[in-house]
């Protein structure tokens, strides 16, 4: 439900909660706690300091969370990239025939696989792209595994170079599922929900804190919880690298084009 939902339409709703929290909790505090201010300062101030120590480490956790998902989508692209590589170097033992027949299969396949990264939050367009690319893997499994492809007239030496160019078909495959997978890898709804909570929690004790000391400066408050939404952001964003600021880069991809 959080995916599909824009990442600003969350943050605005988020912060339009966070306004009416404050609003509410200085009139609370107002009302009920300035009579037991005085005695119960050191009280108040402790469960403030407890408070936000909460909401920092659930900050950190899933902010940790959602840059570990990004680093590994981006990490696959380079692995991928290397692994289509190392296909098109053992492709060299094919005779001239089925090599350019492989080679034509490998280029629409590069393209297939930009294409996954590219088409943005699609997915019938996303599955669409996966389905043809590894139709395409299919083919040139085929033309890899049959041995008179092969130009090399020495038995062993053919399969020396069978056995390359089909290790690295198969990690080929093994990186693009790999890559799909991870696509779907995210911060947990249940993590993003408590975040919300303890942030709305936070500015509530906030409020209410500033209001049972007589000095309801909004400023400070409403700073704070600001900055806390902005990081909460960069958590959703991180975590929707086809939605957002954050974009996976194609480049070691496409520079594999010719």
């Amino acid at each position: 439900m959080l995916y599909e939902t824009p990442s600003l339409v969350i943050i605005g709703l988020l912060l339009l909660a966070t306004i009416a929290v404050v609003e509410a909790g200085i009139l609370v505090g107002r009302k009920y706690g300035r009579n037991t201010w005085n005695n119960a300062q050191d009280i108040h101030t402790a469960l403030t300091a407890a408070v936000l120590a909460l909401m920092a480490l659930m900050l950190a956790f899933t902010f940790s969370l959602s840059v570990t998902r990004f680093d590994l989508r981006k990490n696959l692209i380079v692995s991928e990239a290397t692994a289509i590589q190392s296909v098109r170097n053992g492709m060299d033992y094919l005779a001239p025939q089925p090599k350019a027949q492989a080679l034509a299969l490998l280029g629409s396949y590069l393209e297939q696989r930009i294409a996954f990264l590219e088409v943005g939050n699609d997915p019938p367009r996303e599955r669409e792209a996966i389905a043809k690319s590894r139709s395409l893997h299919t083919e040139m499994w085929k033309i890899a595994t049959d041995s008179a492809n092969y130009e090399a007239p020495d038995a062993e030496v053919r399969s020396v170079q069978f056995s390359e160019l089909t290790e690295a078909l198969l990690k080929l495959n093994e990186v693009s599922r790999q890559r799909e997978a991870a696509r779907e890898r995210r911060v947990p709804q249940a993590a993003l929900l408590m975040l919300f909570a303890l942030s709305l929690g936070s500015g509530a004790v906030l409020a209410y804190i500033s209001g049972a000391s007589a000095h309801p400066d909004r400023l400070p408050t409403y700073v704070v919880l600001c900055l806390v939404c902005l990081v909460i952001y960069l958590i959703i964003d991180f975590d929707r690298p086809r939605r957002g600021l954050m974009r996976l880069d194609s480049g070691p991809l496409r520079e594999l084009v010719t």
